[in-house]
Formats: structure tokens, sequence, C-alpha cells
């Protein structure tokens, strides 16, 4: 039975689910750059994050027939590596991981839908890096969220990448790798990492790859298959990516790459419901099938969790929908990314933060910071401004 068929099955269990609980790639913003000087503070990433200097790409992990299989991009030329007998030791060597590989696999074996947090008492939020690794690593640096090690030191803290890791920029991968550790070495100290699927995620995963970096097209190449691929369901980060959320609760905050808008409201769709469509019937399904279904169909496009700008663009968005919209989530506000700002936006007496502030230029941004009950944006020269 294909996947969209399987759909009006869960289809069906989902409006029951919904009734029981009550009830960019338009990119193109941009953001004029007054502090051209602060590009002198990302020093760190010239060629390379890792331990071998000479890695300018990967490591991409193929999982087939109960066998490992890595590749990366060295010196200009394809390395292949078999792991055998859970043997990671070469990539300790080469790229300076301390993950646990086993442990790592085996937590993708069950998705977490609900994806509802309480008692959170200090969290960032960052959003769009784009493939900007040095300026995302800066950003946790200056926030004490990573030591100069890029090792996790933020104790119990909520870290939230509020999408968007994909496209534009050339270090897609050395970002995905640093969240990924930061995650499991957040779990060991009482914190959390929470990434979110944004519309860059959905494109590459349902191969519409128009904004991948052109180096990415060419490494694909060389490897001998396409960019997609390299994060098809038998990898390593596409498996991971799998099992990440489009919509998150944490305390009386929801978290979403986009917006909500008002048409998803009046479908009835809860959070967690959300979650289960996006993996279940979007994410690796064909555009023709997405566009034949009229849920499905608004979900994937402009007035879906990915993609709507609603609340920043035209003027049909006001007060009166926005309180519908978090009555029906029962929240008090929606953090967002996706549409570039010239800092974070808090709108509607702060009931909407927009935490997308250009780092996929490369040479600015902000995170959000939550502490004590209260919002503060924080600057790349490590301030804290209250909002």
């Amino acid at each position: 039975m294909s996947k969209f068929f399987k759909w009006y099955q869960l289809y069906l269990v989902l409006i029951i689910l919904s009734v029981l609980n009550g009830c960019s790639c338009n990119d193109n913003s941009s953001i004029d750059n007054k502090n051209e000087g602060q590009q002198e503070i990302i020093k760190e990433f010239k060629t390379g994050p890792y331990s071998n200097k000479y890695i300018t790409d990967g490591p991409y992990f193929l999982l087939k027939d109960n066998k490992i299989t890595v590749k990366w991009i060295e010196k200009d030329s394809v390395i292949e590596h078999s792991i055998a007998n859970n043997d990671f030791s070469k990539i300790q060597e080469n790229f300076g991981f301390s993950l646990d590989f086993i442990s790592l696999l085996s937590s993708m074996d069950t998705i977490d839908y609900e994806q509802t947090f309480h008692g959170v008492e200090k969290m960032t939020i960052i959003s769009d890096p784009h493939g900007q690794y040095a300026l995302f690593a800066e950003l946790l640096k200056k926030h004490g969220i990573i030591n100069n090690n890029n090792d996790w030191s933020y104790g119990s803290g909520h870290l939230v990448v509020n999408g968007d890791i994909f496209n534009r920029g050339e270090t897609v991968t050395e970002i995905f790798w640093l969240v990924v550790k930061l995650e499991q070495q957040a779990k060991k100290n009482g914190g959390k990492v929470h990434f979110l699927i944004g519309n860059h995620e959905l494109m590459v995963l349902n191969n519409d790859l128009r904004y991948v970096n052109k180096k990415y097209m060419m490494n694909a190449k060389r490897m001998g298959t396409t960019y997609d691929q390299l994060y098809a369901e038998n990898s390593i980060i596409g498996k991971w990516l799998r099992t990440k959320p489009v919509i998150i609760s944490i305390n009386d905050i929801l978290f979403v790459h986009a917006g909500i808008s008002p048409e998803f409201v009046t479908k009835g769709i809860i959070q967690h419901s959300s979650n289960i469509i996006f993996q279940k019937a979007i994410i690796d399904e064909e555009r023709s099938m997405i566009k034949s279904d009229p849920l499905l169909d608004l979900l994937e496009g402009s007035k879906g969790p990915v993609w709507y700008r609603g609340y920043f663009r035209g003027n049909s968005f006001n007060k009166e929908k926005l309180d519908i919209i978090l009555k029906h989530f029962d929240k008090k506000r929606i953090i967002v990314g996706h549409t570039t700002q010239d800092s974070i936006v808090s709108l509607y007496d702060g009931k909407i933060l927009c935490v997308d502030t250009g780092i996929k230029k490369g040479k600015t941004g902000e995170v959000l910071i939550y502490e004590n009950g209260k919002f503060y944006k924080g600057t790349l020269q490590g301030e804290k401004i209250e909002l």
C-alpha cells in the first residue's frame, strides 16, 4: 500500500484525536547589514572545525544491510570508509566526534509526536542558520550554550534550533553534526536540544534542490549520487531528521518554523497531529500526491507551518485571529523564524516573536534568550538586551 493511501486511514484517526482534544521558496528577504565590522568576530571557521583540516565536506553515513559506510571529501577526493564491529575510531580521529553512534541510532527507533515540555527555566532559541557554521557556533559560544571546544555548557537549559539548517551556505553538514552532538551532550546534563523541520529541510527531503549550495551539488555528483540521497532515510542524518517535529511547545510557548495560519486552525489540527501528518504523509511524498489532497496541500503550502508569512506580510492578519490561534493551542505566545528581520521582532505585545535575524548572510545575527520569565535578545557581542 502506498504512503499516500495509508494517509487516508491516518487522517480519520487524526480527526478523532482532534475532536477528543476539544477541538522559504521565496526566502528572498534582504537585510541591510549595518554592522559589517561584526564579521571580524567570526574567526574560527576557515578550513573546517574537524580534526582533519583537509576535510571540506561530510561525513555522510549510509546504512545498508546492517552495514555503515561513511563518505567524505578530503583534498577534493572522495574518501569511503566502512564501519566494522561498531568501530568509529577513524571517525573520531578525522572529525573529532565524541558521539555515541549506537545510542544515536537506537534513539531514532521511536518518535515523540507530542513534543510538549513543561517547567523549563531557561532556554535559547536560534533560527535559520542556513549553512553558516561559524556564525552559528559563535553566537552559541557568546551566550554560554557551548564552550570553546564546541561542547555543551548550558546545563539543564534548552536550546531550540527553529529550522532551516539546510541550503545557501557552505557549512551545512558541520551545523548538523554540531547539533546532533549537542543533543546527546545536553541529555546527559539534564538539558535538551530541539530541532524543528523548516521549509528548507522539507525541500531537500522531498528532492527540491533549488537552493542547495553548488559545493554540495558538485560533491554529491563526485560521490555518485544526488544531494537528497545523502539525506535519504538510510542515512544517519536523514533518519534523524525524519524523527523531528514541525511544532513543539515549551511551557506556555508554541514553536514553529514559519507560523500558524488562521486556515490551519480552521482544520482543527492540533500539535501532535500536525507532527504525525508531516512525518507520515508529507515528508518523502510526491508533490503531485500532496497537491491532490486538500489538507496535505494546505499544510505543505504557504498557509502551512513551515511556509506561512502572514504575520509579517499583507494586512489581513490581526490580533483577533492571533487570539483564536493561541486559544486553539492553549498557549500565550508563538516563536517563529523563516521571515528575515534586522533584529529579533516582537509583535502583538510579545505574543509573536520572530527569531530569524539574517544569520544566513554569515555576517551578523542574534539569539532569543528566556530566563526567569523574561525574554532577551542576545547579540554577537555577547550582550543581553531585555525585550
